[in-house]
C-alpha cells in the first residue's frame, strides 16, 4: 500500500495535451477511487478550495473525461458541488491502463467505467473518508497507507489502511473499513447481513488465516453509518454479540469533521469512553 503516488508521468509517455494541472489530477484520481470536483480541487490546492478553484478545476476533469482518461457519473446528492447536480470523476479502462503503464498506478487504482449507480453515493462516502484520513495525517505528521482495490479474502472490506506515527514506527495500527449506509436487513435465521458480516470479522481476528491472507493478526474495524440513531443501534447490538474492542463506530458527519477527534466508540465500553487514532 501507499499513501499516494510519488512518480510523475513521464515526459515521453502519452500525456493528453494541457499543462502539468492534468498530470497531477490523473495521480489523484489513481490514489482516490472516485473525486467530486471540490475535493479534487482541495486536494489539488492543498487547502479549501473557492469557486474559482472549482471551476478551474472542473474543466480540467471535463477535458480529461472528454480525451477518455476519466470516467464521469452524476451525483443526486446535495452538497457535492455548490449547487445543481454533483458529478464524480474517476479513472477510466483507459485512465488506467496509463497509470499503470506510466508509473503512477496505487493500492486504490481501478476503473470508474461502467460502475453502478445504484452503488455510487456508498463509493463517495469511502472517497470522503480517504480524503479526511489523508489530511488528517498531512496535518499531524503521521504516515498512512491505503488500498482499495483487491480486497477480497476470508473478509472483504471496503477498504484496508494502516497509520504510523515515524517517531514510533514499530506501532503500525491496521484498519478494515466498512461504510455501512443500510438499516438492518437481509435476515438469514433472525440475523441481519450486518451482523453476520462483523461476526465473520470477530471469529477472523488474531487467526492464522488472517496473517495468511494479509500479514498480519489483529486490528480494527472501522464502521462508518449514516446517523447517530444508527450507530447507537448497532452499538447495542455488538454489545450483546461482540462486545470488543476491535470495532470503532462513528457516524459520516463526524469523519467529514473531524476524522482525528474522539469520534469512536466500541461495543465494550461505548457507554463512557470514546477513542481516537491518535489514542489508539
Amino acid at each position: 500500500m501507499g499513501t499516494s503516488p510519488t512518480t510523475s508521468i513521464p515526459k515521453n509517455a502519452e500525456i493528453p495535451r494541457g499543462t502539468p494541472t492534468k498530470q497531477k489530477v490523473l495521480e489523484l484520481a489513481a490514489e482516490f477511487f472516485c473525486l467530486p470536483t471540490r475535493d479534487a480541487a482541495e486536494l489539488l490546492r492543498g487547502r479549501a478550495a473557492t469557486r474559482s478553484d472549482e471551476r478551474s478545476v472542473r474543466r480540467t476533469l471535463s477535458l480529461l473525461h472528454r480525451d477518455g482518461f476519466l470516467a464521469r457519473l452524476p451525483l443526486l446528492a446535495w452538497g457535492i458541488e455548490r449547487g445543481g447536480v454533483g458529478h464524480v470523476y474517476g479513472l477510466s479502462d483507459k485512465g488506467v491502463a496509463h497509470a499503470f503503464r506510466n508509473g503512477y498506478s496505487t493500492p486504490s487504482t481501478k476503473t470508474l467505467d461502467e460502475h453502478s449507480l445504484r452503488t455510487l453515493d456508498h463509493e463517495v462516502e469511502i472517497t470522503a473518508f480517504h480524503v479526511a484520513l489523508h489530511r488528517f495525517c498531512g496535518e499531524r505528521g503521521l504516515q498512512y497507507a491505503w488500498r482499495q482495490a483487491d480486497l477480497k479474502r476470508t473478509v472483504h472490506p471496503d477498504a484496508l489502511f494502516t497509520i504510523t506515527d515515524p517517531k514510533a514506527p514499530d506501532r503500525e495500527f491496521c484498519y478494515f473499513l466498512e461504510v455501512e449506509r443500510s438499516k438492518f436487513g437481509n435476515y438469514k435465521n433472525g440475523e441481519p447481513q450486518i451482523l453476520r458480516k462483523l461476526g465473520a470479522y470477530y471469529g477472523y481476528f488474531n487467526s492464522t488465516g488472517c496473517e495468511k491472507e494479509w500479514g498480519f493478526r489483529q486490528y480494527r474495524v472501522v464502521i462508518v453509518q449514516r446517523t447517530e440513531a444508527r450507530r447507537a443501534g448497532l452499538l447495542t447490538a455488538l454489545e450483546g454479540r461482540f462486545p470488543h474492542r476491535m470495532f470503532w463506530l462513528a457516524t459520516e458527519e463526524a469523519c467529514r469533521k473531524d476524522i482525528g477527534g474522539g469520534i469512536f466508540k466500541t461495543p465494550k465500553d461505548h457507554a463512557g469512553r470514546s477513542y481516537s487514532f491518535l489514542s489508539a
